[in-house]
Parts: structure tokens; C-alpha cells; sequence
């Protein structure tokens, strides 16, 4: 035993032989099969550290991981060129979300640009620049304003009113079920002081035959092509039903005639005439004025609306008679294009289309010269006169109404 022992130690003494043995040799004694070469392979269930870290894998075997759309796409990009968020690029409380090659910031409301970085400043666009009525932009800010008999709050957003019947405003008063509606040429009865501006134009024999818009206490709006329909005539204002006295109607004589001087009786362009009265309108329940708007605004906010609503005392229908009660129509702007491709007559800058292609509704004779009015924000504004139309309520046809906004100027001069 003593003599094996000196052999063993005079072999560790031996020239050329080291502690460590070469890669070759120590790859035999730790050799380790790669998994991705296992038999077994596709039978085990997926793992994400055996298919993607110990190894290359491919989207494939990650959705196998995964099992859904949305954390697969997140897994990939990351695992692809790293994470794009990591240094949180968006600011301002911006959502990130990675991409391949790069990110998306989803911003902030009040916020835009590819990282959130920019201020979006709430202009006229956005929500009206929060003004009550009229809104106008200065030097890349907003400026609040508003109509005639209002007056600007402290808080140069609001637009308030003392008088007790302000332009704009429905009477307040008793609300009618729906069963005593009357249906008129797929429109519907005024209720109780919801169409205090409309007027009518009566002749010698006390019959109605066109309608109106009260501007003010001395002043009527209406077409110019009804001047030619009476020799002489009056205004009634407060008028809801014609066969029946409620207390509000009164009778004003007209003091001076205004009609536009390029009205074109052919065409009925220019079709736009003011009424100055005799004496002034007392204001009450179902008798007030419609707002007059700003031109600008208007054609970039109110006529932008879906919808107007036109008021008056004309035909059931095409060919029946006379409505003894006053109604009102919801009617949908219509595009210009639309509109000039349903009619063989010439649409002019100074007038607008609003209807149904073919649903029963539509304005019909004895409604020209009446108001269409725009609501926002719960105040109603002049937007249109009832001028003419291709018979009522016709399969592709519309309303023809004046556009108010184009001759705002010349209102505005008219009364002075």
C-alpha cells in the first residue's frame, strides 16, 4: 500500500500535466443537450424562458405562450428592439404604448403632439371656446360676446340678461301632452311659448298670408317676394291659433316698407325684406324676439348644426288648406352640393337648403317669409326665411330658404 501511494504522488509531480482539463474532454463530462434539439420539444406546453431567453424564438411561439392577440404584440416589440417607453418619452400624463422601431403617445385631454408637449389651447373649436353665445379668437386666445339685451358675466363666458323676455329665450308656460298635437305636413304644433318670435303677415280681409320673425320691438323680419302678395297689410304677433283668442295676439300697423333693392322676383334672389312698425311690441308669453347672430360665427358654428327649426301657419300639404294652427318643423341642413343637384334652379350664395330627401316634412305655402331658427345652447338664433320650394315635402326635394348670415349688414342697417 505504502509503494501505491508513491506512485500516486510522483504521478502528480510529473512535467505537462495541469489541474484543468481541455474544453474538448470537459464537454464530454458536462455535456448539456439543448432543449430546442429535444425529441420532446413540441410536446411541452410553451414557456417563455425556455423558448425566448435560453433561446432565439419566433412571434409563433410567443402567441403559443401567451394564447392572446394584445399580450403577444406587447411581449414582441419589446423582445424585438427593446422597450421604446422605458425612458417615458410622453409627457403631460401621456398614456405610452411600444412599437416596433418606436412608440405612440396617447395624450392627455388638453394636450396633442407626437410626445404630449403641446398645449392645445381651447379655441373656438373646442366646445364653442366655453362662451355662452358669440366666440371669436384674438391673437391665439378666446374672446366671449354676446347678443343684443345681454351682457358679459364676470367670468367673460357667461352671457346674462335682465329684461324678462331676452332674445332667443322660449315663454315659459303650460306643456302640452302629445295627444293634443296636430300633425301638419309631418310637423307639429307650437306649444305654449315655444315660437314667441313668429309673426304673421295679414291682409285687408284679416287672413294670413305669410309669416315673420321678430327682430326687436319695432322690427319684422320676412321674404321679400310676400310685399308683393297684398297691397296693403299688418303684423300679428302672439298668434298661436288663427280661429281662436287666447289674450296674447296683438295687431301692429307697419310704418315703413324695406325690402332688399337686387330682389329678383324670377329667382327670388335677394329674397329679404324688414318691416318697421307703428308702435312698438309689448313682450310677453309667446311674444319675443329671435337672437340676431354674428356673422362668422354663425356660418362657422350655428349652420354647422344638424338641424334648424321653421315655424309658420301654411298648408297642411301640397293642396290642402291653410293651417289655423301654429306648428313647427325640425329640419336638417342640407350640403350645398346635395342641395344644387336636386333642383334645376339656380341656388345663390344667398341661400341655403334644410329638409328631408323623402320623408313627409317640409315647409309649405303660406310659411314663406317665416323663421327658420337655430337652437344653441338653448338660445335661438335667426339662421333663414322660408323663400320657396318645388311644391312641400316632394321625394328629393328641399326647402329654399334666404341665408340670414349673408345679410346681417344690411339688417343691421335697416333698422338704424
Amino acid at each position: 500500500q505504502l509503494s501505491l501511494l508513491c506512485v500516486v504522488l510522483a504521478s502528480l509531480l510529473l512535467p505537462g500535466k495541469g489541474v484543468f482539463i481541455n474544453r474538448e474532454r470537459a464537454n464530454n463530462v458536462l455535456a448539456r443537450t439543448r432543449r430546442a434539439n429535444s425529441f420532446f420539444e413540441e410536446f411541452k406546453k410553451g414557456n417563455l424562458e425556455r423558448e425566448c431567453m435560453e433561446e432565439i424564438c419566433s412571434y409563433e411561439e410567443v402567441r403559443e405562450i401567451f394564447e392572446d392577440d394584445e399580450k403577444t404584440k406587447e411581449y414582441w416589440t419589446k423582445y424585438k428592439d427593446g422597450d421604446q417607453c422605458e425612458s417615458s418619452p410622453c409627457q403631460n400624463q401621456g398614456a405610452c404604448r411600444d412599437g416596433i422601431g418606436g412608440y405612440t403617445c396617447t395624450c392627455s385631454e388638453g394636450f396633442e403632439g407626437k410626445n404630449c408637449e403641446l398645449f392645445v389651447r381651447k379655441l373656438c373649436r373646442l366646445d364653442n371656446g366655453d362662451c355662452d353665445q358669440f366666440c371669436r379668437e384674438e391673437q391665439n386666445s378666446v374672446v366671449c360676446s354676446c347678443a343684443s339685451g345681454y351682457f358679459l358675466g364676470n367670468d367673460g363666458k357667461s352671457c346674462i340678461s335682465t329684461a324678462p323676455f331676452p332674445c332667443g329665450k322660449i315663454t315659459t308656460g303650460r306643456r302640452k301632452s302629445s295627444d293634443d298635437l296636430v300633425r301638419i305636413v309631418g310637423g307639429r304644433e307650437c306649444k305654449d311659448g315655444e315660437c314667441p318670435w313668429q309673426a304673421l303677415l295679414i291682409n285687408e280681409d284679416n287672413e294670413g298670408f305669410c309669416g315673420g320673425t321678430i327682430l326687436n320691438e319695432f322690427y319684422i323680419l320676412t321674404a321679400a317676394h310676400c310685399l308683393h302678395q297684398a297691397r296693403r297689410f299688418k303684423v300679428r304677433v302672439g298668434d298661436r291659433n288663427t280661429e281662436k283668442e287666447e289674450g296674447n295676439e296683438m295687431v301692429h300697423e307697419v310704418d315703413v316698407v324695406i325690402k332688399h333693392n337686387k330682389f329678383q322676383r324670377d329667382t327670388y334672389d335677394y329674397d329679404i325684406a324688414v318691416l318697421r312698425l307703428k308702435t312698438p311690441i309689448t313682450f310677453r308669453m309667446n311674444v319675443a324676439p329671435a337672437c340676431l347672430p354674428q356673422k362668422d360665427w354663425a356660418e362657422s358654428t350655428l349652420m354647422t348644426q344638424k338641424t334648424g327649426i321653421v315655424s309658420g301657419f301654411g298648408r297642411t300639404h301640397e293642396k290642402g288648406r291653410q293651417s289655423n294652427i301654429l306648428k313647427m318643423l325640425e329640419v336638417p341642413y342640407v350640403d350645398r352640393n346635395t342641395c344644387k343637384l336636386s333642383t334645376s334652379f339656380s341656388i345663390t350664395q344667398n341661400m341655403f337648403c334644410a329638409g328631408y330627401e323623402a320623408k313627409l316634412e317640409d315647409a309649405c305655402q303660406g310659411d314663406s317669409g317665416g323663421p327658420h331658427v337655430t337652437r344653441f345652447k338653448n338660445t335661438y338664433y335667426v339662421t333663414g326665411i322660408v323663400s320657396w320650394g318645388e311644391g312641400c315635402a316632394r321625394k328629393g326635394k328641399y326647402g329654399i330658404y334666404t341665408k340670414v348670415t349673408t345679410f346681417l349688414k344690411w339688417i343691421d342697417r335697416s333698422m338704424k
